[in-house]
């Protein structure tokens, strides 16, 4: 007989929550009213020093709100990223800065991890002649209080894409407005078959990734997916650090596993000031891999302060330039080029 739906989110919660994990099963935590609430004690206790240990009033709370409820999952994406997960309050005369996510506080600091159930997204159709339901949410992983990775579950006896044709149903129906407007990851699953792509307004099957280990072999089993990829600190990491913004496109792309084991090989050699080279086949995404290699060495390495990245042909230059410019547009790093050798002298001479 098949597991049922119900038994398999227990057993996803319970291997969420498992030891020393930082996960913490909400299980109050129903509407979005709760998650509101919820979000703005998380807010107050992380900016208590910003807010002279005042909580926000009903007003300045609402300011808040406004500035979190996206237009869509590039726009969240967006603001992550360029605004660096903060938030603006007017209080009287002061501007308030207030952090919502610190990256740099993965797994620690003001980071809290929280996991909700059977949420209640209620009947947000716009188009009324049309008989929309509310829904209920399978389970969702929230950090410092917003939805960061949902994840849509089905019983051994449906294709894990019922999953993937839900989500779209309830992005079409509008389910994913208000504080879930701030989702960026998704996960499939039918117990046997796991697969993950990053939030988007038109979802495409293309883009479902399933998860490999370093050694290439498949992940696919919830359980085992879970311990992989959404334990903490991977599951911030995959929003924090595998997560690329293409202004070009309006796109949020998620990297795949192979890209990731790659970058995070990196960052290990780097500790240890080893050497060493990345093979990949052609059209598996080799300019994404490196930029961002290259963007979470900057970040992990306060000493660093430019990289240079070398190419062989003229006409891959301008084409990864230009990748490299789209991926940056929103972060925090710039992307020069160099047109000849005193200009890469000048360029690397100089304190910016």
């Amino acid at each position: 007989m098949a597991e049922l739906e119900s038994m398999i989110e227990t057993k996803l919660i319970e291997q969420l929550i498992y030891g020393d994990s930082q996960w913490t099963y909400r299980k109050d935590l129903k509407t979005e009213e709760d998650l509101w609430a919820n979000f703005k004690y998380i807010l107050e206790q992380n900016n208590k020093d910003r807010l002279n240990g005042e909580k926000l009033s009903d007003a300045e709370f609402e300011q808040v709100k406004n500035q979190l409820q996206f237009s869509s999952f590039y726009k969240a994406g967006e603001w992550l990223v360029g605004e660096n997960g903060k938030v603006q309050v007017q209080r009287d005369t002061e501007r308030l800065h207030l952090v919502v996510m610190n990256h740099e506080h993965i797994a620690g600091g003001s980071s809290v991890y929280e996991v909700i159930n059977q949420y209640s997204a209620l009947n947000t159709d716009e188009n009324r002649n049309a008989p929309a339901r509310d829904r209920r949410f399978d389970v969702t992983l929230l950090i410092n209080g917003l939805p960061m990775i949902h994840i849509e579950l089905k019983n051994k006896q449906h294709p894990y894409m019922d999953g993937f044709r839900q989500i779209k149903k309830y992005i079409s129906e509008g389910k994913f407005t208000g504080i879930f407007s701030a989702v960026q990851m998704f996960v499939i699953s039918n117990g046997v078959d796991t697969k993950y792509f990053s939030a988007d307004t038109e979802l495409n099957e293309k883009f479902i990734s399933g998860w490999l280990d370093k050694d290439n072999n498949p992940v696919t089993d919830y359980i085992d997916f879970a311990k992989s990829v959404l334990r903490i600190p991977q599951a911030h990491e995959m929003i924090a650090r595998y997560t690329v913004l293409d202004e070009d496109a309006k796109k949020l792309i998620l990297l795949r596993p192979y890209q990731i084991h790659a970058i995070e090989s990196i960052r290990e050699a780097s500790k240890t000031g080893k050497s060493g080279f990345v093979w990949h086949t052609t059209g598996s995404g080799k300019t994404l891999t490196s930029y961002k290699a290259t963007r979470n060495l900057l970040m992990d390495i306060p000493a660093i302060d430019k990289a240079i990245f070398l190419i062989d042909r003229k006409d891959l230059d301008t084409q990864t330039t230009m990748a490299f410019q789209a991926y940056a547009n929103n972060d925090l790093i710039d992307v020069d080029e160099t047109s000849n050798i005193n200009d890469l002298k000048k360029k690397l001479k100089s304190d910016d």
